[in-house]
């Protein structure tokens, strides 16, 4: 009896030919997650040496404008990201920033930071009117008075001095004094706009004499 033809052997797997012991929808799959994982290495290897350092353009197109600066602007500069910028936008809408060192009255500018910035910030002269500051009203010599400071004389004071009574304005003070003279202090319930509440506020703080 013949026996059967010896079976050929394949030899060495050939490197690059597809593997007969392996599916070949698992040899794709293999060989795109190995593209993908050498792309993200290349991209993290070499990104950022094709991105363009931010400092660039700022150099070139000459100092950021504090007043007027776009947010993105901001966070071009060196040490400003979102937050910082940020900032410096909520922080000119109450006071315009005069220059780099009105910076440091904002958290996080510091005067490292501060020095930093110098050679890429700089300040309009004339801000926009959102981020100037709102005129303040003209305050009583010596503020309020507080409690246990001395009482207001409301017979003699002139009106700034009477300006100095907690809630008293400028208006009530014109009354006050056009309601001259006063025997006691429940005698002001006759000025226009004190009432026996007001009247209560003001007595540590007023006297007849």
């Amino acid at each position: 009896m013949t026996p059967p033809p010896p079976t050929p052997n394949p030899g060495p797997h050939a490197p690059g030919s597809p593997d007969p012991g392996v599916p070949w929808s698992a040899q794709v799959a293999l060989a795109a997650g190995l593209a993908l994982l050498l792309g993200l290495l290349v991209f993290r290897g070499y990104g950022n040496g094709l991105r363009t350092r931010p400092t660039e353009p700022l150099l070139a197109a000459g100092p950021v404008a504090l007043s007027t600066a776009e947010a993105i602007e901001l966070e071009q500069l060196p040490g400003v990201g979102p937050a910082r910028a940020g900032a410096v936008v909520a922080a000119r809408a109450a006071a315009p920033l005069d220059g780099p060192d009105d910076l440091r009255r904002i958290s996080g500018f510091g005067p490292a930071t501060v020095d930093k910035l110098r050679p890429f910030v700089r300040s309009d002269p004339d801000p926009p009117l959102e981020g100037r500051r709102k005129p303040a009203p003209l305050a009583a010599p010596g503020g309020k008075l507080r409690p246990g400071d001395p009482p207001v004389n409301v017979n003699a004071a002139p009106e700034d001095e009477l300006q100095r009574i907690p809630g008293v304005g400028p208006v009530m003070a014109k009354a006050i004094a056009a309601g001259r003279p006063f025997r006691t202090v429940d005698d002001l319930d006759r000025v226009k706009g004190v009432g026996p509440k007001t009247l209560e506020k003001l007595r540590p703080f007023v006297t007849v004499e």
